[in-house]
């Protein structure tokens, strides 16, 4: 039989060597776990394949454009970057006429200030002339909700010398603030605003060098970029984030010239109306091209040129990158696009969808 020191020192052993094989233990563990977070970052897994929920989607309706100038890629890094293999598609249905199309026109027009009964040049297309000083005129399309709203301004030059502008964001904030009274300001329609400031040039609007040097304030709003979420972040932190351009890149959804008059007449002069509506609820994802294949397309002549840098001459390409499409005409799907920008102001649209998942004319 063990003495009591005799088992006090295999107590002390077998402390001792178990501690020992725990650290071991502990530390194969660590390393095995190591192991494999570094194969999985060398060697990720597939991600499952795109979901394509609406199956073959129509292409995109871009204008024809048969002027454009030679194009010369001269990106920073000296070669086009690696992009996502797959984009989300958003369902983007294009309204259709209905029984309701005449009365919610005429509550529009209605809440803008034109209290009578419009002249109807075709079935739908609805007019609205006031014989002010002004000669204000409201023309919508019933069915889509688009309009444009004008004021003959240059009939009363004070109203050009009424500018007192203190900053941007105070004409931002009162021109949503008047189309949200007039229920014409959805959520993702602000936040991506562009401001230029006009003056009056012998009865027409020009741009002006400055705000303090303004006559009138063009607001340009734009829809909300997407904005892609990394899942993998705790903070929700933007991974992506994806811009929507329109046929011209200038050119809001909703474009609003402002004057610095007291009355409403007076303050909002011009009113183009275009937003559509996007489910961003109602979305898939699809394959869509490499860089290479999309320059490649436009290269050859495919995709769109917008009118907003030259026609001739030739270009260098500074950037290239993915967005949303905002057609003039409506789209049923809201669809990504190659960007290219360049200099001079050129910029030009490449459909970023494989040409897999878009109808073919029949």
């Amino acid at each position: 039989m063990a003495t009591l020191t005799e088992s006090a020192e295999q107590a002390r052993k077998a402390i001792k060597y178990g501690g020992i094989l725990f650290v071991a233990l502990s530390f194969l563990w660590y390393l095995g776990v190591a192991a494999v977070d570094y194969y999985n970052k060398m060697y990720p897994p597939a991600p499952p394949p795109p979901t394509v929920d609406f199956g073959t989607v129509p292409p995109l309706n871009f204008p024809e454009s048969k002027e454009r100038p030679k194009l010369v890629l001269e990106l920073p890094t000296g070669k086009i970057p690696a992009f996502p293999d797959r984009m989300t598609i958003y369902r983007a249905p294009t309204k259709r006429s209905g029984f309701a199309d005449p009365g919610n026109a005429i509550e529009t027009a209605t809440a803008l200030g034109f209290l009578f009964k419009p002249d109807q040049p075709t079935e739908t297309n609805y007019v609205w002339t006031i014989q002010d000083q002004l000669n204000s005129k409201l023309d919508m399309n019933i069915i889509s909700g688009h309009f444009v709203l004008t004021r003959q301004w240059q009939n009363n030059p004070a109203i050009a010398a009424m500018a007192n502008f203190t900053s941007t964001q105070q004409v931002i904030t009162e021109t949503a603030n008047y189309l949200k009274k007039m229920e014409l300001m959805p959520d993702d329609a602000m936040g991506v605003e562009k401001i230029t400031p006009l003056k009056d040039d012998a009865g027409k609007l020009v741009n002006a060098l400055s705000l303090s040097d303004a006559d009138f304030i063009q607001i340009d709003m734009f829809r909300k970029n997407i904005d892609e979420i990394d899942p993998e972040s705790n903070t929700k932190e933007v991974k992506f984030s994806y811009p929507f351009w329109r046929t011209d890149p200038t050119k809001g959804l909703i474009r609003v010239i402002v004057s610095g008059g007291k009355t409403i007449s007076e303050k909002f002069i011009y009113i183009d109306y275009a937003y559509t509506k996007v489910q961003y609820d109602n979305y898939g994802t699809y394959p869509i091209k490499t860089g290479e294949e999309a320059w490649a397309e436009l290269e050859k002549g495919g995709g769109f040129v917008t009118t907003s840098g030259p026609k001739e001459g030739e270009v260098k390409i500074r950037k290239i990158f993915l967005g949303y499409y905002d057609a003039d005409n409506g789209q049923s799907f809201s669809m990504p696009v190659y960007v290219f920008q360049g200099d001079k102001g050129f910029i030009a649209y490449v459909s970023a969808v494989k040409e897999d998942w878009i109808k073919q004319p029949k």
